[in-house]
């Protein structure tokens, strides 16, 4: 796919997606330097402090550490968890192990303690990833009460009196060590505010399914930052029992240190790269300064503050920042300007079979029979129209061929290979490409990043940002390119969703009622990206559509689903004249 994709490009806009690129990282690199810079003047000054604020500053950057890890599974990816202690305490008990029994040094057994949980993320995650929202939530807050049980009954481990470490007094280390940790944390979560795997994983959390249509591996990408995710508390787990020197279930298995968290990054500013360090660090230290000055009202206090500020300012205090443009998540990929580029011209496969055969389809879902026998075929540099009445099938037919329902029975072949049990993300990739009857774009996120999304898997980054750059000019989206999905009218959210269906680069494209909402002028500029369809590549298109004037002359051939059952087939002028599709779907012959 990537060979065949750099044959098409033309040399100009292959250099501005480079030049773009460059662009990218070195702007990259200037806020990296300067949120470095930033961060080491302030981890230098509890060096030259008292040992109290040296504790203080070690406790708050293990929090910070704990909340950019919950960050990244809960922020990005939208699985909220209550169940990160988990990993927390085995990293902790895993180091105070290893110190004890196998005689690491503690750097050693801090990262061995990395690694254990990671393995058991790895382990858990394909499971556990199953689940979503309340479900996944108590999910892991579950886990930490199994742990909390198992650790309290282990032996081995100390059971219910814990494990009592040699005393090393060594806080300037420890608080050394805590500070490369917290700059590991900021750096994993800059890596997926920045970059195209951020983007997957936001995609999740605004749409499962529809970003698997685009070719996001979802499974791959939540495994991948839930490990991340383990990683982090698992470290300081282990920094914290260093520094401790002692372990016992109670603290290692805390489930109020999980909530104490949540409170943090929400008051930040949760899924972004700065709110877990702003909401932690404000917390922490007015938490510091109640307690001291306001003893007996430190909690009610600490309470007041979260509340008016949730309530006030939604997004936290980043949400509040961006009011005053401060803070701003960055664009994913984007360039400074909308590139010029050449249009695509690839070659359409070769080969005798159709690219896609439909054999005795049905779909049950209980004793609803949605799909009974369906059959058709879809030949190359062809358009085929289905129609039918509301709850005909056309949708389902849909849905079984790109993998969003499984069908009860039949045959789905694509060039053909049986695709029944390929996944919606591998379909994806291999050139099948559907719109939505209902727009599911992805409205946090801008127009580019929707593109830019479906083009960037096969192709590397600059690759990716050069063809979303021609799918927008195609379109007609490129005046509102850096624009908030949510934004768009219903027109321009259909167009959008077409945009995103060129952008996979397919073969075969499925469009369920595309032009529905538009204006007269909208179905021409998308009737005439679909006259061209073939000169970028496409091999054949399907379409449902209830606008049956807007297609009928733009097919070949039109298929009509009555209760499921294919009724009719044909050449649009026989079938919208066939007394049997008038009775059951038309009213009067058209």
């Amino acid at each position: 796919m990537e060979e065949a994709t750099g044959e098409r490009r033309g040399e100009p806009g292959l250099t501005l997606g480079r030049e773009a690129a460059a662009e990218r990282r070195g702007r990259r690199r200037w806020q990296a330097g300067a949120a470095l810079g930033a961060l080491a003047v302030v981890a230098a000054v509890p060096l030259l402090s008292t040992g109290y604020l040296l504790q203080l500053a070690t406790d708050t950057l293990t929090a910070i550490i704990l909340a950019y890890g919950w960050n990244l599974i809960s922020g990005f990816t939208g699985y909220l968890s209550f169940g990160q202690v988990s990993f927390y305490g085995l990293g902790a008990y895993s180091t105070a192990l290893l110190v004890l029994h196998a005689h690491l040094p503690w750097y050693f057994a801090v990262l061995a303690s990395g690694v254990v949980g990671a393995a058991a993320a790895l382990l858990l995650g394909p499971f556990m990833l199953r689940l979503r929202g309340i479900l996944f939530a108590l999910g892991m807050l579950g886990l930490a009460r199994i742990l909390g049980v198992v650790f309290n009954s282990w032996g081995f481990a100390g059971a219910s009196l814990g494990l009592s470490l040699p005393a090393e007094l060594m806080p300037v280390r420890i608080y050394v060590a805590t500070c490369l940790l917290a700059l590991l944390a900021f750096a994993c979560n800059a890596f997926f505010v920045h970059s195209g795997f951020g983007l997957d994983a936001v995609s999740l959390n605004e749409d499962e399914e529809a970003a698997a249509a685009l070719g996001v591996p979802a499974t791959r990408v939540k495994v991948i930052a839930f490990v991340l995710s383990a990683i982090l508390p698992a470290m300081a787990g282990g920094l914290v029992a260093w520094n401790r020197s002692y372990m016992d279930p109670s603290s290692a298995f805390n489930s109020s240190l999980d909530l104490q968290i949540v409170v943090f990054v929400l008051f930040g500013g949760i899924g972004t790269l700065w709110g877990p360090f702003l909401g932690t660090l404000t917390l922490m230290l007015a938490g510091e300064q109640f307690g001291v000055a306001f003893p007996d009202l430190q909690l009610a206090l600490y309470g007041v503050v979260v509340i008016s500020t949730v309530l006030a300012f939604p997004g936290g205090l980043v949400g509040l920042a961006n009011r005053f443009g401060w803070l701003m998540r960055p664009i994913v990929l984007a360039p400074k300007t909308l590139p010029a580029v050449v249009p695509p011209a690839r070659p359409a496969r070769q080969g005798a079979a159709p690219v896609l055969e439909v054999r005795d389809l049905t779909v049950r879902f209980g004793g609803l029979t949605a799909l009974d026998g369906v059959s058709l075929s879809l030949r190359r540099g062809e358009m085929l129209g289905i129609i039918g009445a509301n709850g005909a099938g056309k949708t389902t037919l849909f849905n079984a061929i790109t993998g969003f329902v499984r069908p009860t029975s039949g045959e789905i072949l694509y060039f053909g290979e049986p695709i029944s049990r390929v996944p919606i993300f591998r379909r994806a990739q291999r050139g099948i490409a559907r719109s939505f009857q209902i727009p599911r774009l992805l409205p946090s996120l801008t127009v580019w990043e929707n593109v830019v999304l479906a083009s960037r898997h096969g192709r590397q980054s600059h690759r990716a940002a050069e063809h979303a750059a021609w799918v927008l000019q195609t379109i007609g989206l490129a005046p509102m390119w850096r624009d908030p999905a949510s934004r768009l009218t219903p027109g321009y959210q259909r167009q959008l969703e077409f945009a995103r269906v060129l952008a996979l680069d397919p073969e075969l494209v499925l469009l369920d009622e595309v032009m529905a909402g538009m204006t007269r002028e909208e179905q021409e500029a998308v009737r005439g990206v679909i006259r061209c369809l073939p000169e970028y590549g496409v091999a054949a298109v399907a379409c449902v559509e209830h606008v049956i004037a807007a297609v009928s002359d733009l097919c070949d051939r039109m298929v009509v689903l009555d209760f499921g059952r294919k009724i009719a087939e044909g050449a649009p002028a026989a079938v919208l004249t066939d007394p049997v599709v008038v009775r059951a779907y038309l009213g009067e012959p058209l």
